[in-house]
């Protein structure tokens, strides 16, 4: 090869190299000025101001709305209260919501990633519309990425982002809902009384807090329980009770007569449930009330003593005050109740069958035959 054409090959080669630098070099720049900076500025120190969310599918279609008042969310579509957590945990990633990298910027390959315009009726994309700051906010989320977070684009921008963490959106208010009804520890039960129309009542109960076992009074005489712990599963009656649906209840005239279960605790709350068959569905009702008799026959358990204090002469020569003293636990036990009436009030929950059968069973279901 001679010296010229040598020359004129290596000119070639520095010009290639000289131009692809030359036009990755912005786009490296953007990248690197984009890379960890926040997706929604400003977001993470307003989240307590946040009063609304709103998920819009395609067709600009209102998927899930939820509110927030009087300390807690909403889901509106419903108007049954939100599982906070999830809410919580949703506004906290997008408070911490950074860009991975830019993606594309040509609309035509949106929908790879899944953030078009909802207004297209075949979006995949999903709105997210953050109500009550000062100024709204919005995003529209697409797909998950493989780097644990999600494509995200701003409404307006033609800049389509990578983004972490990844974002928890469901599409249905049933997914939102605060699906436990009640959660209340076997070791709380004193008591549980089981009302049913095809079966004699039955009552399990603890004589005290740290009895083994319940005890089932008034078995027919030669009967015996399958054995000393068969009445033991009354005692989670009310451990984590969760719904698979929930709906405005009828009006008690409208009710088949119900099957109803009523558990008490050491601590002075009493929690009724009315049940009843609807096809293969199982329904229940609940209401919440204190019985400060009972908390009073079974105070918690004292505190370890501590070092006690010399009495002043003041205190010492005060005359004493007659006061009625609220039995320990009943003050937590009435506000615990307070809290589950306003939320259970008027609603009808579907239940599990099973968690339902176990908690009207049959008297003769804990008896050998």
């Amino acid at each position: 090869m001679s010296p010229r054409r040598l020359l004129v090959l290596l000119a070639l080669a520095l010009a290639v190299t000289g131009g692809a630098i030359w036009l990755s070099s912005p786009r490296s720049a953007r990248r690197d000025a984009a890379e960890g900076a926040p997706v929604l500025a400003g977001l993470a120190a307003q989240l307590d101001a946040v009063t609304a969310l709103r998920l819009v599918g395609a067709g600009n279609q209102t998927l899930v709305t939820l509110t927030r008042g009087d300390g807690r969310w909403i889901v509106a579509e419903v108007g049954y209260p939100a599982d906070t957590a999830r809410v919580r945990r949703l506004l906290v990633a997008l408070g911490e919501l950074a860009v991975v990298e830019p993606k594309t910027e040509d609309p035509a390959r949106y929908a790879t990633l899944a953030v078009e315009d909802v207004a297209d009726p075949k979006a995949q994309s999903l709105r997210l519309e953050i109500g009550g700051l000062p100024a709204p906010l919005a995003l529209i989320v697409g797909h998950a990425s493989a780097s644990r977070g999600a494509f995200v684009r701003r409404p307006g921008e033609r800049q389509a982002l990578e983004a972490r963490p990844a974002l928890d959106v469901a599409r249905t208010p049933r997914d939102w809902l605060a699906r436990t009804i009640v959660d209340v520890a076997p070791a709380r039960v004193q008591s549980v009384e089981v009302e049913r129309s095809d079966s004699p009542p039955w009552r399990a109960l603890k004589a005290t807090r740290d009895a083994a076992h319940f005890d089932v009074p008034g078995l027919p005489k030669g009967r015996e329980l399958t054995s000393a712990g068969a009445a033991d599963p009354a005692g989670n009656a009310l451990g984590n009770l969760e719904f698979d649906e929930v709906r405005r209840a009828l009006p008690a005239a409208g009710r088949p007569r119900p099957q109803r279960a009523v558990v008490r605790c050491f601590d002075g709350l009493v929690v009724t449930l009315e049940g009843r068959a609807d096809g293969e569905a199982r329904w229940l009702t609940l209401a919440a009330s204190v019985d400060p008799e009972l908390a009073a026959r079974f105070p918690p358990p004292a505190p370890p003593a501590t070092p006690a204090t010399p009495a002043t002469p003041a205190s010492a020569t005060a005359p004493a005050t007659a006061t009625t003293p609220t039995p320990p636990g009943a003050d937590a036990a009435r506000a615990e109740a307070d809290r589950l009436n306003a939320t259970v009030q008027g609603w009808e929950y579907r239940v599990a069958s099973y968690r339902f059968d176990a908690i009207f069973r049959k008297r003769d279901e804990l008896l050998r035959h």
